[in-house]
């Protein structure tokens, strides 16, 4: 049985933000797991470079301690390919939405719920107008128009290559 708020124009929007945040999500651990591979490599040439005394060993000794140490503590590789799951859980939901009762949708919602990844707030913003955006729930079709991108959510968007497409009056 569905919650009286969970209407169809609810449950898509829930939907939709799902599809759209984990996209975000594995987009930007990707790209933060080949960021981190990158400095690996880099920091491994200064510690060869290191023995011809061209850079300090300590300095390029400690920066790898610290690059390898985020990878195991963070493994964005790991949170990368569950976000990529929970992505295609929410992208087959979206595609099926159209022929599903609102109670089938509620009850993949919450099913798919179980396997979301962690949240990153300044992501949430960004995913939820690309969700709008998705929907036609812009403001020339007389939605309300939301608030703007902070610098930390549009450096973060930019980063996994997904800034929304909800045009903002200005």
């Amino acid at each position: 049985m569905t919650i009286p708020e969970q209407n169809r124009p609810n449950l898509e929007l829930e939907v939709a933000y799902s599809l759209c945040f984990e996209k975000l999500m594995y987009k930007f651990f990707g790209r933060i797991d080949k960021l981190i591979s990158f400095f690996l490599i880099l920091s491994s040439m200064t510690a060869i470079g290191s023995i011809g005394g061209l850079v300090n060993g300590t300095f390029s000794g400690i920066f790898l301690a610290v690059i390898t140490a985020i990878q195991i503590i963070y493994t964005p590789s790991a949170k990368t390919q569950a976000a990529k799951d929970s992505y295609c859980l929410y992208c087959k939901l979206y595609k099926k939405m159209g022929s599903m009762s609102d109670e089938e949708i509620a009850n993949h919602l919450a099913d798919s719920t179980k396997y979301d990844t962690d949240e990153i707030g300044f992501l949430s913003h960004p995913a939820r107008l690309s969700a709008l955006a998705m929907l036609g729930m812009t403001p020339d079709r007389y939605y309300p128009e939301e608030r703007k991108l902070r610098l930390s959510e549009y450096l973060a968007a930019l980063f996994a290559g997904e800034l929304p497409e909800y045009h903002l009056s200005t």
